[in-house]
């Protein structure tokens, strides 16, 4: 949009750090701290953050929300373009993610905040891994995946107690910073700068398998329960199915003669 060309560092560009995108809204941050909404027509709000701004949140109505490098968890009027309110984290925001009212905060301690929309405040934090968090994902409001830069995955089950063997399992293999996580009540998938997506099996707490021949510039994995999507494959974007479609029917033990002599030969 020519609109958010205007936003610059200083030299006449502005990096797009954050995105989303409904199918009818767009809303996306800057490395410059600013943040744009707009409709499919025109836009609708501008405004800033002191910092890159590293997550966006919008679905079309009256309030909007940004996360930022500013420490900054900001709620916008997206009529006037001021902001309402905000939450102030320990340490730099590096991620965001938002489901169902809720938003969880990777920050660059290790540290992840969970917090409410609405009203917007902190509802707890924890430490999640030694070295900056690099990507979270609410798969839904009790199941949140995380990754650091160190490499490590971490499936977090926040509906149970302290303490408990369930409440975390963590998966290890990446070699690199992991950029970009998704999940759902199966798997968990992570794409690294080591050039690998990886899916992991809840249940088994593993390795399912492991795609290599992607760039160390992947930023995005997308998941379903029979395709895979991602990018980093030489700036192309890339679709795996998995669907096998129905599975074979098992051969009776008492086939036919003539079948079993066919088998043989």
């Amino acid at each position: 949009y020519e609109e958010e060309a205007e936003a610059d560092d200083g030299d006449g560009t502005s990096e797009v750090t954050a995105l989303a995108f409904d199918g009818d809204h767009v809303a996306s941050g800057h490395a410059c701290g600013a943040v744009f909404l707009r409709n499919t027509s025109r836009t609708l709000m501008r405004a800033s953050h002191e910092g890159v701004v590293t997550g966006v949140h919008w679905e079309g109505g009256a309030t909007a929300f940004s996360a930022s490098a500013d420490r900054r968890l900001a709620q916008w009027d997206v009529r006037t373009g001021t902001r309402v309110a905000a939450l102030q984290a320990k340490r730099p925001i590096l991620c965001m993610d938002v489901c169902e009212g809720y938003a969880a905060l990777g920050l660059d301690d290790g540290s992840v905040c969970v917090c409410s929309l609405s009203p917007l405040r902190l509802l707890f934090s924890f430490k999640a891994h030694d070295s900056p968090v690099s990507a979270v994902r609410l798969v839904t409001v009790s199941q949140l995946v995380t990754s650091c830069a160190g490499g490590g995955v971490a499936l977090w089950r926040l509906d149970e107690e302290e303490g408990s063997e369930r409440r975390l399992t963590r998966f290890d293999g990446h070699t690199a910073p992991v950029v970009c996580v998704d999940g759902d009540a199966e798997k968990v998938v992570s794409g690294a700068r080591d050039g690998t997506v990886r899916v992991w099996d809840i249940s088994l707490g593993r390795l399912r398998f492991m795609l290599q021949g992607f760039t160390p510039y992947i930023g995005s994995v997308q998941l379903s329960s029979s395709w895979l999507m991602a990018d980093g494959t030489n700036n192309a974007v890339v679709m795996m199915d998995f669907s096998n479609g129905e599975p074979a029917e098992e051969e009776d033990d008492d086939d036919e003669d003539g079948d079993e002599e066919e088998e043989e030969e």
